[in-house]
């Protein structure tokens, strides 16, 4: 990176103002009785070093992306969910921080979908593929959650979520679920409980930075894995047959998990410093 470096006149000499003799210059001259025991050295001003240009944060990008939010088309929460398509800044629901990352709040109370009872602010990738056969596939971000819905504790912040004809089937889904980061797999082409978890973080506290990757190796494996404080947990799943091949996209965001009854204020907020799929 470039640096600014300030003008400086180096070598200019400056003026002693308790001289007697106006075009002294702090050397002697052969009408200097003093002598060249008596002279001043040279005062030379050294140049500054030069300060670094602070550095700006690229934004987010939301090419490539859709949006869900947490009101319906007329900004209430009787109706279905709108969607973005492309995705673009809707405050307060999705708005840019100063540093170009891009700021989610999903509140408790909000519109949801038919086969969900929590409200949303969530990024779908446009592009899809099929798990376990299609090549390498990756969902990356780095995140900071600063707020948690007051029952639940949890947020989903990342999904390989079914499409097309499974578009409402969850398939693989990463949690912050008070103070822990891990994955849950679902083993069933529906909704339930039968999931299989992948722990990964723990102790990570609210307005703490971490970073995390859903990966679709493509060989029939999921590779998952997470970063805080200079350590990394990694964990790798197996693609259950029943979705083998099935097509499938990537979803990040804020899709904050209610538990009992919505309360105005109560919610999710979480920050993305950088997200991608590929």
């Amino acid at each position: 990176m470039p640096y600014g470096v300030p003008y400086s006149d180096v070598g200019a000499v400056q003026p002693d103002e308790t001289d007697d003799e106006e075009d002294y210059d702090g050397g002697p001259t052969i009408f200097d009785r003093r002598g060249s025991r008596y002279a001043r050295p040279r005062v030379v001003e050294p140049e500054p070093a030069p300060q670094p240009v602070a550095a700006t944060a690229a934004a987010v990008s939301l090419d490539g992306w859709r949006l869900t939010l947490p009101v319906d088309a007329d900004g209430g929460t009787d109706g279905s969910p709108e969607v973005l398509n492309p995705a673009k800044l809707d405050p307060p629901y999705l708005d840019q921080g100063s540093e170009g990352s891009l700021e989610f709040w999903a509140p408790t109370v909000g519109a949801t979908t038919s086969h969900s009872g929590s409200p949303r602010t969530e990024l779908i990738d446009n592009t899809g593929f099929s798990t376990g056969t299609s090549g390498t596939h990756t969902l990356a971000a780095t995140v900071d959650v600063t707020q948690v819905p007051e029952t639940s504790q949890t947020i989903i912040l990342g999904q390989i979520h079914g499409d097309g004809d499974l578009n409402s089937d969850p398939y693989t889904l990463l949690y912050y679920s008070n103070g822990t980061v891990h994955v849950k797999v679902n083993q069933q082409l529906e909704s339930g409980s039968n999931y299989l978890d992948y722990p990964l973080l723990t102790d990570v506290g609210l307005g703490s930075t971490f970073s995390y990757r859903i990966t679709d190796s493509g060989d029939g494996n999921l590779h998952f894995s997470a970063t805080y404080d200079g350590s990394t947990k990694e964990q790798t799943a197996p693609v259950p047959s029943v979705w083998s091949d099935q097509a499938v996209r990537f979803q990040a965001g804020d899709y904050e998990q209610l538990k009992g009854d919505p309360s105005d204020g109560d919610g999710g907020k979480v920050n993305f410093a950088a997200l991608s799929a590929s």
